[in-house]
């Protein structure tokens, strides 16, 4: 037997938690797109109306030819309201007493319940997001390739043209946006057709930034958003079961960066940032004394309307992948 000298390494140390790092799991908030690819309008009412215009009269030929001395052709245009409801969303994560007291620094309770509130508000503003404008039955049109853009004969180039095209068409405002899910985009990226027309564009700094310019430049788009984000539907306990919020669809339409009077958009974001220390996107975060349960209360909340305001404006491409 080998002399073992005493003390041994494990009597000498205790094992404690690192003070320099930690695992917790926060998605980046670039991944959300549920505050940025609808032009959001604070509102300071949780209800109001806005007006709208009828689209038919104002595209409809009516000047006529005028003889002399006779009265001009004449004609008028219908105007209508339609209403918005900030609903309340909530969370909160209590930080009991006995934790605080008891907790090793590394874990910094306050800070880890804060971002996990957080993060619990932009899943539920993501999710409403995807209810109200990225599904089937909300758009204008709804097409579903019969070869998936995963397979090597697709044809996504000339799919997302007619999508333009038919919006185009029948509003005279070609969509200006893509909204896109992160399988779709990745089978864009692979598809040969994309790529040939790209090739030499990228570069090694900014690969994923210049793609996304020249795959927006090649449909004549502003901007292509991903939906990268990521949910686990299973409640707790249960086995997890994540998936990406988008799935693998696409949504072409028309929208501008803010709303105004005399511009039309497929859809709108109202935040209610008149409710008491809300933001402009209609998100709070508080901390306050809950003696209940002794504990400091982290507790978040949203209110937020998501609209779809002009259907037309919108072509929605579903299951883009086999």
């Amino acid at each position: 037997m080998p002399q073992v000298t005493n003390p041994t390494a494990g009597d000498v140390h205790v094992n404690a938690p690192l003070t320099n790092f930690a695992q917790k799991w926060l998605q980046s908030q670039d991944a959300f797109v549920a505050s940025r690819a609808m032009p959001n309008h604070p509102v300071e009412k949780q209800s109001d109306l806005y007006y709208e215009f009828s689209r038919e009269d104002f595209f409809r030929d009516e000047a006529q030819e005028r003889s002399d001395g006779t009265e001009s052709a004449g004609g008028g245009f219908d105007l209508s309201t339609n209403p918005y409801f900030c609903r309340v969303y909530a969370f909160h994560k209590d930080v009991t007493d006995r934790q605080r007291a008891n907790a090793d620094d590394p874990v910094r309770l306050d800070e880890a319940a804060t971002q996990f509130v957080t993060l619990k508000m932009m899943l539920r503003k993501e999710i409403l997001f995807r209810t109200s404008f990225f599904g089937t039955g909300i758009w204008g049109t709804d097409f579903t390739p019969v070869t998936k853009w995963n397979a090597a004969s697709s044809t996504p180039i000339s799919e997302i043209r007619t999508g333009i095209r038919t919006v185009h068409n029948a509003t005279g405002m070609r969509p200006n946006r893509m909204l896109i899910g992160r399988p779709s985009w990745d089978a864009l990226l692979d598809n040969d057709d994309v790529l040939s027309r790209i090739t030499g564009g990228s570069t090694k700094e900014i690969p994923a930034v210049v793609m996304r310019e020249l795959i927006a430049a090649l449909f004549e788009l502003e901007k292509i958003e991903v939906f990268d984000s990521v949910v686990n539907s299973a409640p707790k306990g249960a086995a997890e079961s994540t998936a990406f919020i988008g799935g693998d669809s696409c949504l072409l339409y028309n929208a501008p960066n803010a709303l105004g009077l005399d511009v039309p958009s497929a859809g709108a974001q109202f935040s209610w940032r008149g409710l008491f220390g809300s933001t402009a996107n209609g998100i709070r975060i508080k901390r306050f004394r809950h003696e209940p349960t002794a504990s400091d209360r982290i507790e978040g909340e949203i209110a937020v309307d998501f609209k779809k305001t002009a259907a037309v404006l919108g072509y929605f491409i579903n299951d883009t992948n086999a």
